[in-house]
């Protein structure tokens, strides 16, 4: 019966169905993400930042966590919508939405856009060659995609863009009227023309709750490009010159105005004052998220330690396997004694276990192949004869002394020899070995081949 193949987690022995992802049933070192009953939470938390799952494994290697999961009572709510959701409705048909509109855009010293440039804009665009992320606000570069532009259309004098891969907490964020506001980037050429659509900006709340989202990073080449903003409720363009904290005075002086009656109220309170009243709006509506980000943070540090930790606790486990393994090998093989062990070679495979690529090459024409340093050592051991030889194994009587017959032929011939030289020397004999020695040179038709077994020095 053929031995389970098992791969050490923590002390404990676990076989490939204990993983989500198994790379190769024969190799241990390609099995991650435990799911055992002491192992599943970590799986569940630490999924999204698995680096040794291929793409198109993910969903499948996701639904058996979610699987398991629940067997043991843990809510994967959070870890279905994260991994799984878009998934689920990938066949449903997706919106178009308005993300620009052609018209003079002079008060924002961005010129006159035409329908004829959006049309430009929807001929140049291959998502294949650049597709453009959407973004929360124009921030640098290397921030998070919430979605990305599938393709664009015209309807009329608007530029509308289909997405994908939208993130399920930002699209909630959407419909809770938390981003009313857009802003499309377009690429420019020398003459100032738009080209292209670089990125989709939404303006308005602070950024959602999300974990796991792709970074995103322009090559630009120097290209140029403007920004435009386009509104769901307001067709007029925004000033983009204006900061966030100038946008929320303006609220706030606009809340004041209808509350006491007249424009002319809100000029009682001077702009310090509006200032002041925006900074502590945003410090209080800004201190529960950051409290939560901050308990996030410190929460991902502690599962990333340990996460750290246990790899590296497996890939020790993994070493020493390995090195068993060949060992286990050249036992069978007879080509291992324990002598071997004692000289220090079972750390030497160890040492040479920790490398798995293929480095060396021998070999001619089709049999020239490349393996690693452990295995070239396990082919050169299995290349050499057996180090215990094969003959039967004969014993002297105790304290070299004879007795009846043995019923062997060659031990009787032995002892007859033993006591023969110990007559002729006045008591003094020769060794059972010399004895053996002689008689067999003298008389080889004695010698018999056995079944010595290699290994068992």
């Amino acid at each position: 019966m053929a031995e389970v193949l098992t791969k050490i987690v923590d002390g404990k022995p676990l076989p490939k169905e204990k993983f989500a992802y198994v790379g190769d049933p024969e190799k241990i070192e390609t099995w991650h993400l435990p799911i055992d009953e002491d192992h599943i939470d970590s799986a569940v938390k630490m999924f999204g930042h698995e680096k040794h799952v291929p793409e198109s494994e993910k969903k499948s290697v996701a639904r058996k966590i979610e699987a398991t999961a629940k067997k043991h009572g843990i809510d994967t709510e959070n870890f279905h919508k994260t991994y799984l959701a878009d998934g689920e409705h990938a066949e449903a048909p997706r919106p178009w939405i308005e993300i620009f509109r052609a018209g003079d855009y002079s008060n924002a010293n961005k010129g006159l856009i035409t329908r004829e440039d959006l049309d430009r804009v929807v001929r140049n665009y291959d998502p294949s060659y650049h597709e453009a992320p959407e973004t929360l606000g124009h921030r640098a570069d290397d921030q998070p995609a919430y979605g990305w532009i599938d393709a664009l259309m015209l309807d009329g004098d608007k530029l509308l863009a289909r997405e994908r891969q939208v993130d399920p907490k930002f699209a909630e964020a959407r419909k809770a009227g938390k981003f009313k506001k857009r802003s499309a980037a377009f690429y420019q050429d020398d003459a100032g023309n738009i080209t292209g659509l670089r990125h989709l900006a939404w303006l308005g709340a602070g950024i959602p709750e999300v974990k796991g989202l792709q970074d995103i990073s322009f090559e630009d080449h120097g290209q140029k490009f403007i920004s435009l903003d386009f509104g769901e409720e307001d067709e007029t363009v925004a000033d983009p010159n204006k900061t966030v904290p100038d946008q929320i005075r303006d609220g706030i002086k606009s809340f004041f105005a209808e509350m006491f009656g007249g424009s002319d109220k809100p000029k009682t309170f001077s702009e310090e004052d509006a200032k002041r009243i925006a900074t502590e709006a945003a410090t209080a509506a800004a201190a529960p998220l950051q409290a939560k980000v901050t308990a996030l943070e410190t929460e991902l540090k502690t599962q990333t330690a340990k996460f750290a930790e246990r790899e590296t606790a497996l890939a020790g486990g993994e070493v020493k396997q390995r090195a068993l393994n060949a060992v286990a090998r050249l036992k069978t093989a007879g080509k291992w004694v324990p002598a071997f062990e004692k000289q220090g070679l079972g750390p030497v495979f160890e040492e040479l276990a920790k490398n798995t690529t293929p480095t060396i090459e021998f070999g001619e024409g089709d049999q020239k192949k490349k393996v690693t340093p452990l295995e070239t050592l396990v082919l050169f051991l299995e290349g050499l004869p057996k180090i215990v030889p094969g003959g039967r194994l004969i014993e002297s009587a105790p304290n070299g002394k004879t007795g009846a017959s043995s019923g062997d032929p060659l031990t009787d011939a032995t002892r007859a020899l033993q006591k023969e030289r110990r007559a002729d020397n006045g008591g003094k004999g020769i060794t059972f070995g010399e004895a053996l020695a002689q008689v067999a040179a003298e008389h080889p038709e004695l010698t018999v081949t056995g079944n010595a077994t290699g290994g068992a020095v």
